[in-house]
């Protein structure tokens, strides 16, 4: 079966430290990067992106890498504590504009209530967490950094004051 391809900016592509989402053209902010689709699940898992209390889209398919690419490139988004995307719902959205040939990354902070496999960042921003364990890890003035673009379903463990 040929590799569906995806109708957005972007492609998976090789980094020097593995595989991450570039944009294949120039992104405005606000514009709709890519989809998170697959199968829900209870649980979160290394690759899967939590989209409620309760829900992480996971793909469970048996697909070549190529496949893999094409079908389903939100599993190769990379983490950055600055990022230039969210997701928002179950879609990636630019936070800012982005520039043909730039990596495409997001805050897995502002999604994973807890992390599957927490990790040393080294995503190199000046606020660089340094940790990712996900937002119940953070402290409040972390959370309350990140309160315009946390997903929903972890507004209610903001601190009162920016929920």
């Amino acid at each position: 079966m040929p590799a569906t391809i995806h109708p957005f900016p972007c492609s998976v592509r090789e980094t020097t430290t593995g595989v991450g989402v570039f944009a294949t053209r120039d992104i405005d902010a606000g514009e709709r990067v890519l989809d998170i689709n697959g199968t829900v699940q209870r649980h979160p898992t290394r690759y899967s992106i939590q989209v409620t209390l309760d829900e992480h889209i996971e793909c469970h398919e048996s697909l070549s890498t190529e496949e893999m690419r094409a079908r389903f490139p939100w599993r190769f988004l990379n983490h950055c504590c600055e990022p230039n995307a969210s997701i928002v719902g179950r879609t990636l959205v630019a936070r800012q504009a982005i520039r043909a040939g730039e990596q495409v990354t997001f805050d897995y902070t502002t999604t994973e209530a807890t992390m599957a496999e927490p990790f040393g960042c080294r995503c190199g921003a000046a606020k660089c967490l340094g940790h990712v364990s996900g937002f119940l890890a953070l402290t409040a003035g972390e959370q309350h950094a990140r309160a315009a673009f946390v997903a929903p379903h972890l507004k209610s463990f903001l601190p009162k004051s920016t929920a």
